[in-house]
């Protein structure tokens, strides 16, 4: 996002999960197997993706009414207007200021929509938990209680009108997930905590989902100079029960940036998988000692591949990883969601390997059941350096839209089809779409330090 990041997801452009300091991830992928046990799939008729759209798009967003809720506080600045900056942004492009609101996933219930956040609280940040109604006219929020370090935003899951939660935190020992239970989120809303998850990767996301009455947290953890996932179950009705992590990928790989969809009979996992890169020889100078190759990157931080797994209830794994990124494709972001054939969609967008440039085109994916998959067809002008995201219409899991943040501010966004179109509209301009239910999107729009939340109409 512009002013706060979605899903944890997130994402700094050619971060490397070796590389401390890198906060948001910037995965980049090769699907090169390196065991038998792994299984690569070919991706039959692949489509070509998003290209510059040949001309103007019609206006599909309304704006229905001047209801909206806010998380943080606005402040107006009383400078005086420059002249010279009369062609700068506007006040749908405002630059985020230091201690803005970060905004986490979102998941629409029955009352509405409940998603998380960051907010810096006398110069200290609070996890929130946010419960809107459907319209986003009204809204409450929940402390989780302060966080430390630079924690992304808590995940969380629903369970009936409970929510499950992890929280990310810091204290001497190193990074840690706090595991708690909110009941009643639209209600009194108490708040308990259980047991502390202690090992966990600084600067890596972590995902949470529920099925049935259990929840499945999963995260990452550096064991012996290596990064694996780990899940762990969380039973709600005994959440003082000592937690007990196990381990969904290999030992001898680097493995991170994981993120869980539902699926028939369990989960989907994808995660991001460090690869070496290829040792270059460096040619030598007779008067000039050795040289980098033309070719050769002054920053080489090898490359990432995406992998999907599919795990059963109790998320143990019950599949071979599959390789879901084609030989040679260098995806920096990427986001997952269930299909509604019991599959999946993987989004990414591609990287041109030049640091400090915009991102390539997006990529899409279905992934079936089957474990066979497709690149899918896109597009519009899709071109800029926002993480995709997928988003799943609460009111018809048929419908799973694709948005991201384009070039000049521009919110680029379509319903996946066989073919689908990407476009943007003037109305969310300079915002983020973060969830639908029945074509009503809810829009987020920085303001100063706060995070806006209203609900727009849009038509396919």
């Amino acid at each position: 996002m512009r002013a706060f990041a979605l899903h944890g997801l997130i994402a700094g452009s050619l971060c490397s999960a070796l590389l401390p300091g890198c906060k948001k991830k910037a995965p980049v992928v090769v699907a090169t197997p390196e065991s038998d046990d792994e299984i690569v799939a070919t991706v039959p008729g692949a489509a070509p993706s998003a290209v510059p759209s040949a001309g103007p798009v019609a206006t599909r967003c309304h704006e229905s009414s001047a209801k909206a809720f806010t998380i943080g506080e606005v402040t107006v600045s009383h400078a005086p207007a420059d002249d010279d900056d009369a062609g700068g942004p506007d006040d749908d492009d405002e630059v985020p200021a230091p201690f803005s609101v970060e905004l986490g996933p979102v998941r629409a219930d029955g009352e509405g929509f409940a998603l998380s956040a960051l907010r810096s609280t006398k110069g200290q940040a609070h996890a929130l938990l946010a419960t809107l109604s459907a319209d986003a006219a009204r809204g409450k929020l929940v402390d989780l209680g302060a966080v430390h370090g630079d924690p992304d935003p808590p995940q969380f899951a629903l369970h009936g009108a409970d929510v499950l939660v992890a929280a990310s935190d810091t204290d001497a020992g190193g990074a840690m997930l706090k595991v708690g239970l909110v009941r009643d989120v639209h209600g009194a809303a108490p708040l308990s905590w259980g047991p502390e998850i202690t090992g966990v990767r600084r600067d890596s996301t972590f995902a949470f989902e529920v099925l049935g009455d259990r929840g499945l947290l999963v995260y990452a953890a550096e064991v012996a100079a290596k990064i694996r996932v780990f899940g762990v179950l969380v039973d709600p009705a005994n959440l003082k029960n000592k937690l007990v992590p196990e381990p969904l990928s290999a030992p001898g790989a680097d493995v991170d940036s994981p993120r869980l969809a539902r699926r028939t009979g369990g989960y989907w996992l994808a995660v991001a998988r460090s690869l070496d890169a290829p040792k270059k020889e460096k040619k030598r100078s007779p008067d000039a000692g050795t040289e980098l190759l033309e070719e050769e990157s002054l920053l080489d931080i090898g490359t990432r591949r995406i992998e999907l797994v599919k795990l059963d209830t109790l998320g143990k794994l019950v599949s071979s990883p599959l390789v879901v990124t084609a030989p040679g494709a260098r995806p920096m972001t990427f986001d997952l969601a269930a299909a509604a054939d019991g599959g999946a969609y993987v989004a990414f967008r591609a990287d041109d390997s030049t640091p400090g440039a915009d991102g390539g085109a997006l990529e899409l994916v279905h992934v079936k059941p089957d474990g066979t998959f497709e690149k899918l067809a896109l597009s519009g002008d899709a071109n800029g350096t926002g993480t995709p995201t997928l988003l799943v219409d609460a009111a018809d899991a048929a419908k799973v839209w694709l948005t991201a943040s384009g070039e000049n501010g521009a919110t680029w966004f379509g319903r996946i089809t066989e073919h689908t179109s990407l476009a943007a509209d003037t109305v969310v301009r300079g915002a983020d779409l973060i969830a639908v239910r029945a074509n009503q999107f809810l829009l987020a729009r920085s303001k100063s330090t706060a995070a806006e939340l209203s609900v727009v109409p849009c038509d396919e």
